[in-house]
């Protein structure tokens, strides 16, 4: 089973075992639509249930063996805490309870680099790096880490092994267009990609994400976490990467860290003003904190015991690209209606039953 396989990483990781003839079974929240399973559902079990229900979860799991855990709240926005909290935290308590009354046998959690704390320039991170060093702190790091102990609790207590995958940003279709990546190759595609701040991150493929997940399964040691990621790059390489693939421009110039904290801070006065957290805009204190550091991350461990093997960026970066092509090309089809299709490609009320 897959939890959170609506979204786009969970989605990404699904389509992957599908398309590989794995036995899955998805997790999607009651009302909720396929997202990037859109094309895959027919090819796959569809259940129904809420990490924040234990019942419901309880009811999803009967006769799983194996989960892999990517429902979360993944927007680093302080104004989300008490929603991560229900479901960042609470939801893996709710999970690993209802895994262990259910006889799964090992949880998988797609977790973040952002458990591991955030080092300072300079220095490279490993699993075992001392959270309260940590350069920055932000309600999504507290709250990813307080849900890995739960995991882990559960498992010390006697439920099902759990093997923590700590990935970094990964860039992957179907992430949002606001707070996700694809944020950045739609600036590219838009020419609006002219300057870039001087801090770095590390970064993740999908295929990459798809490996070590699996690798994690197969053979990641219970209660042990796992860095995946791709490679560490500075903003001016990621942006020239992505201008690369693209087919535009490079940027050209650098925005101070001055400017980026004097952003956020503007945008932190522009999010109080919105009662809707996740209207509020993307540079705001804490991740203009993320955005002038250089967060880079060592994956010696996953290649030493997984046997992960980092690969390039690029087919990443180019499958977001896709998809944004066909979001746009849809959205057209969309805005013309019927009426404005041409005769071949419209659809009686019968070809759309």
């Amino acid at each position: 089973m897959i939890t959170g396989a609506s979204g786009s990483l969970g989605s990404a990781f699904a389509r992957h075992l599908i398309d590989d003839g794995a036995d899955v079974v998805v997790l999607l929240k009651p009302g909720d639509g396929p997202g990037g399973l859109e094309h895959h559902l027919h090819r796959c079990q569809v259940r129904r249930g809420d990490v924040t229900d234990p019942a419901s979860l309880e009811e999803a799991l009967q006769g799983i063996d194996e989960v892999y855990h990517f429902a979360g709240i993944a927007v680093t926005l302080n104004k989300l805490h008490p929603l991560m909290e229900q479901v960042n935290v609470r939801g893996c308590a709710n999970l690993i309870n209802a895994a262990r009354a259910t006889g799964v046998r090992r949880i998988v959690h797609a977790s973040s680099i952002s458990a591991i704390g955030y080092p300072a320039i300079g220095e490279l991170a490993d699993e075992d790096f001392d959270i309260s060093r940590s350069a920055c702190t932000n309600s999504y790091m507290i709250t990813k880490r307080a849900g890995e102990r739960e995991l882990l609790r559960g498992w010390r207590a006697g439920g099902p092994e759990v093997v923590i995958v700590n990935l970094s940003a990964c860039i992957a279709p179907y992430s949002d267009r606001r707070y996700g990546w694809a944020m950045l190759v739609e600036a590219a595609r838009q020419g609006k990609l002219t300057a870039y701040p001087l801090g770095g991150a590390a970064f993740t493929s999908v295929k990459d994400m798809n490996q070590g997940l699996r690798a994690a399964m197969l053979r990641g040691q219970p209660g042990r976490r796992y860095i995946i990621s791709s490679v560490n790059l500075t903003y001016r390489e990621l942006f020239t990467q992505v201008a690369r693939v693209i087919g535009c421009p490079p940027p050209k110039r650098a925005i101070p860290d001055f400017a980026v904290t004097v952003a956020g801070r503007l945008g932190a006065m522009v999010a109080a003003f919105r009662k809707d957290p996740l209207k509020s805009p993307f540079l705001v204190p804490e991740n203009a904190q993320l955005t002038v550091n250089q967060l880079f991350y060592d994956t010696s461990r996953a290649q030493r015991e997984l046997g992960f093997r980092p690969t390039p960026l690029d087919d990443s970066i180019a499958a977001v690209d896709r998809w944004l092509t066909e979001m746009a090309v849809d959205g057209m089809i969309d805005a013309l209606g019927d009426e404005g299709r041409p005769d071949a490609t419209r659809h009686t009320p019968a070809a759309r039953v």
